[in-house]
C-alpha cells in the first residue's frame, strides 16, 4: 500500500531484456532508503519488488513481466528515463495522499500541458478509455504515474489536473508529461469498492 506522495525520483541506468520481461537498474537520490531485497516499491505508480541493491541502496534493480510492460508505460522506459518512487507505507506513516495499491488500471495520454497563473502552476488534460469516466469524479482522487492528485474537471474520456510547483519539483511530471506521453492511471480504490458493493446489493 502507498500514499501517492512521491519520495524521490530515479533514473533508468540500464534495461535488460529477459525475453519474458525486463530488468531495470535505477539510480536514485536516496542516501539510506531502509529497503532490502524483496521489499515493495512503487515505480511510476506500479508496485514492484526490489530484486537487488547496489552502492548502499541508492541504486537498485527490479523486474517487470511482459504483462506489466503491456499494461503500463514501462515499455517505453530507456536509459535516462526519469521515474517516480515511493516506498510502501508503515503503520505510523501519515496518510497525506490517498490509498494507492500500486495496481495500474489503465494508461492515459497527455493531451495538453500548459502554464497557468503566470507560470506558478501547470494544467494538464489527460485522455483515457471513456468506459473509466465514472471513476474520475471532480475533486476526487486519481493516481497518475504514482502521484496522488485531485481531479479539477472530468468529461467523457478525459480529465484535468492542476499541479503546483512543489509537485512539479519532486516528481517527473515537468520532464516526462509532454503532449502525447503515456501515463499510468490507478482509479480511486474507494470508488472501485463502492461500484462492487452496488453490483451485489
Amino acid at each position: 500500500m502507498f500514499t501517492g506522495l512521491i519520495e524521490c525520483t530515479g533514473k533508468i541506468e540500464s534495461v535488460q531484456d529477459t525475453g519474458d520481461g525486463k530488468i531495470f537498474k535505477v539510480s536514485t537520490t536516496w542516501k539510506d532508503p531502509d529497503l532490502k531485497s524483496g521489499d515493495s516499491i512503487s515505480v511510476n505508480g506500479a508496485c514492484h519488488t526490489v530484486t537487488s541493491f547496489l552502492e548502499n541502496g541508492n541504486k537498485f534493480e527490479f523486474y517487470s513481466s511482459y504483462k506489466t510492460l503491456e499494461l503500463t508505460n514501462f515499455g517505453s522506459f530507456q536509459v535516462g528515463t526519469k521515474i517516480n518512487l515511493e516506498r510502501s507505507v508503515l503503520p505510523h506513516t501519515r496518510m497525506g495522499g490517498h490509498f494507492v495499491t500500486g495496481h495500474v488500471d489503465l494508461t492515459g495520454t497527455i493531451l495538453l500541458s500548459e502554464e497557468k497563473d503566470s507560470g506558478k502552476v501547470r494544467r494538464f488534460v489527460i485522455s483515457h478509455d471513456p468506459s473509466f469516466t465514472k471513476y474520475f469524479a471532480v475533486r476526487g482522487s486519481v493516481t497518475v504515474d504514482g502521484i496522488s492528485l485531485t481531479i479539477v474537471d472530468s468529461r467523457p474520456g478525459e480529465f484535468e489536473l492542476v499541479l503546483i510547483p512543489e509537485t512539479l519539483i519532486v516528481t517527473n511530471a515537468s520532464e516526462a508529461w509532454k503532449v502525447g506521453a503515456k501515463v499510468n492511471l490507478e482509479v480511486d480504490l474507494i470508488a472501485r469498492y463502492l461500484e462492487q458493493l452496488g453490483k451485489h446489493a
